[in-house]
């Protein structure tokens, strides 16, 4: 099956979510897109209703293909299944898919590891973290015991672990990439994890975690990589886009302040 590159996507894109990662990929291979935006609810930090409209789930991202040849539109959800497909089909000229298969195959892991081992860990800390406000009044003492207890006991260990092994991998490789000597979508998919989650938000992961060394010098390899995706001209390019698309709906769709009732 050879998908001609005449097609067309549809990202629904949520403002602090693993969608931003498939907007810097479609920027990277040059693919035809375009983007429907939502944002957070202030509170409960949840998406709006109107992404349920869009997908059973109203999980972000969400993906339309829109085929050039007239067949039904084919939708896509959940990051790793988006980008496996998208490299399949579209990344004829391997600008993100090494030709190398066994490159290909470690890629492939990236795209697994990053939203099934790290990923959870981080949303566990986070929630373990919001849990002591969330509280009833009486319970917060309680809650902050407990949800300190099982960071310690069990998900602060496993998020070292983690960090230690990209650590190690980035050494291994030493060419600044985690596959091959550039970029790849082993990089975009764990951009979200490693640089938007934890290196570009060092204060909420030393709140989150308790951690009072410094992450840059204890991580350094990851720390330069990070940089790396920081810096990268395409992906400032889709950051700055999407701050402005967001303060723009913030600005002249009020209706995105709603208080959900699902």
């Amino acid at each position: 099956m050879v998908v001609p590159v005449r097609d067309k996507f549809i990202l629904h894109w949520l403002d602090q979510s693993r969608s931003h990662r498939v907007l810097w990929l479609f920027e990277l291979l040059g693919l035809d897109y375009e983007l429907r935006v939502y944002l957070r609810h202030p509170q409960t930090w949840r998406g709006p209703k109107e992404l349920f409209d869009v997908h059973p789930t109203g999980k972000v991202p969400i993906v339309e293909v829109i085929f050039a040849d007239g067949r039904e539109p084919l939708k896509l959800a959940e990051t790793g299944h988006i980008i496996q497909f998208i490299l399949r089909y579209y990344d004829h000229n391997h600008i993100l898919y090494p030709k190398n298969p066994m490159e290909q195959l470690k890629v492939d892991y990236y795209l697994h590891f990053s939203e099934g081992s790290i990923q959870p860990i981080l949303i566990t800390l986070l929630i373990n973290n919001a849990a002591k406000s969330l509280a009833p009044f009486g319970l917060k003492r309680v809650t902050k015991i407990v949800s300190k207890g099982l960071n310690n006991g069990y998900y602060l260990h496993e998020w070292k672990l983690f960090m230690n092994f990209l650590e190690k991998e980035l050494a291994k490789n030493g060419t600044g990439y985690f596959v091959g000597d550039k970029l790849s979508a082993a990089d975009v998919i764990l951009s979200f994890p490693i640089y938007e989650n934890i290196f570009d938000n060092l204060d909420g992961v030393k709140e989150c975690t308790g951690e009072k060394g410094d992450l840059r010098k204890m991580y350094p390899h990851l720390a330069r990589w990070a940089d790396m995706v920081g810096n990268d001209p395409s992906y400032i390019k889709v950051t700055d886009l999407m701050e402005e698309r967001s303060e723009d709906l913030i600005r002249h769709a009020p209706r995105y302040s709603y208080e959900p009732t699902y």
